[in-house]
């Protein structure tokens, strides 16, 4: 309550409070670190930002390519995160996926955009760098619910997980970096156009190294090798395929706050099972990458 005379004070919004950082600055590094963003390509870094670092990314991954036909699709998420305490943030994002095919074996040939469901992300660093620990761990999952088959593009109504373990270190002080990613996200889904057809269970896993050098304050480039794998049943009963892609990737720091992070791989070795070629275009694409636009507030 105001005396009489007194100016009040500006009222906050609710979620202002969130996004607020404290007011004591941060101390300086005694250590080597990662700097945080997207500086890996796909391969995450364990960066969860400091309490109160809000922020929104907008992240368009794309696939292109079967062994026959014409095959393009690419999925738009927008992220909404906050970093709500110590080591811990969260996220969540919807998102719009867009399919082109035509003449593709075992697919049908359509081409529309769709909303394409939600998710919510939990991430905890449980390991924090220390200058007598170099390497920091984290851990993150991300449960979604889906309105289209990423393959075939049909509506579908469909719920997965994803566990993820993010592990990354300094190389060399101020110059190279290096991180591991380790995933598996077991998967459930049924068509739009059966109700009441059958729950079908997937899995997949996805290990990922990546390397990347600061060429200056505001350029990184590297360079990442993903290992991909299909699974019938969620816990992967049965391999039906794998792939691994390998490419460039490259952020560049537009401002302090805003970063655009590229990143293109190729498949370039692949199995799947039934099938005699040297790269798996039933279960992956030709190529792969991604643009992704973020800022912090």
């Amino acid at each position: 309550m105001t005396k009489k005379g007194q100016a009040a004070g500006p009222v906050e919004a609710p979620g202002w409070a969130l996004c607020r950082k404290p007011a004591t600055p941060p101390e300086p590094d005694k250590f080597a670190n990662v700097p945080g963003g997207d500086i890996f390509g796909f391969t995450s870094g364990t960066d969860v930002g400091s309490t109160g670092d809000c922020g929104v990314a907008f992240e368009f991954s794309g696939r292109a390519g079967k062994a026959d036909g014409s095959y393009r699709t690419g999925t738009l998420k927008t992220q909404f995160g906050a970093t709500i305490a110590d080591n811990l943030s969260v996220a969540l994002s919807p998102f719009v996926t867009y399919h082109h095919i035509r003449n593709v074996t075992d697919l049908e040939d359509l081409s529309r955009t769709r909303f394409d469901g939600l998710s919510g992300e939990l991430s905890y660093r449980f390991i924090e760098r220390s200058a007598a620990m170099p390497l920091a761990a984290t851990f993150s999952i991300e449960p979604r619910w889906a309105r289209v088959d990423g393959t075939s593009g049909v509506g579908v109504t469909a719920y997965s997980a994803e566990f993820k373990l993010f592990l990354d270190a300094v190389l060399v002080a101020d110059r190279l970096f290096g991180a591991v990613n380790l995933n598996y996200a077991p998967a459930i889904q049924k068509t739009d156009d059966d109700p009441l057809g059958e729950w079908v269970r997937t899995s997949s896993t996805n290990v990922s190294g990546a390397l990347t050098y600061q060429v200056s304050d505001r350029l990184f480039l590297g360079g990442e090798v993903r290992y991909l794998a299909a699974f019938e049943g969620a816990f992967l009963n049965h391999k039906i395929g794998n792939a691994i892609f390998a490419g460039p990737t490259m952020l560049v720091k537009i401002t302090d706050a805003t970063s655009l992070n590229l990143v293109w791989t190729p498949q370039v070795r692949g199995h799947a099972i039934d099938f005699d070629r040297r790269l798996d275009l039933v279960n992956f694409e030709r190529q792969q990458f991604r643009v992704k636009l973020a800022t912090s507030f």
